[in-house]
């Protein structure tokens, strides 16, 4: 049996790996509306602004970019149709931004082909081994945000 330092390499690597199998799926997901991973983050990031819109910079924070880069990624949403954008009734120079009905539309059906692919990946598997792996996964995180690493020179 390997040692738990080898254990928890095994354990990160793999929650690695799937993390990325789950981009991958995602992205096959996106690609069917048109959209790229970065295109379908800023979408959630302009609704979880609500019905008031989202400030550019609202949507920088989410997507970790600057808002010169959010800015760009608004101008490609709005060019598709799948945002509009809005004086701000707060601020006369900013703009709020808000998904247009056929951002709103896309953005649901992609939530839904997410959840179609992620219900497929689980058939066959037990409940109890998915509860499980979700029972450990949030107490690997809860760990993880709780320890302060040293680097070590």
């Amino acid at each position: 049996m390997a040692d738990r330092s080898e254990l928890s390499l095994q354990l990160t690597d793999a929650v690695a790996a799937a993390h990325q199998a789950i981009q991958r799926s995602g992205d096959r997901a996106f690609s069917t509306f048109g959209l790229s991973h970065r295109a379908h983050a800023a979408l959630s990031a302009v609704d979880q602004g609500g019905p008031d819109g989202a400030r550019p910079s609202d949507v920088a924070r989410e997507l970790g970019v600057s808002r010169a880069a959010a800015t760009t990624f608004i101008q490609r949403l709005e060019v598709k149709g799948l945002v509009e954008t809005t004086t701000d009734p707060d601020d006369d120079r900013g703009v709020r931004v808000t998904l247009s009905r056929h951002g709103l539309e896309v953005l649901l059906r992609v939530g839904q082909l997410e959840r179609r692919l992620a219900a497929r990946t689980i058939e066959g598997m037990p409940a109890s081994a998915i509860a499980r792996a979700v029972h450990l996964l949030q107490e690997f995180r809860q760990r993880l945000e709780q320890k302060q690493l040293e680097v070590v020179r």
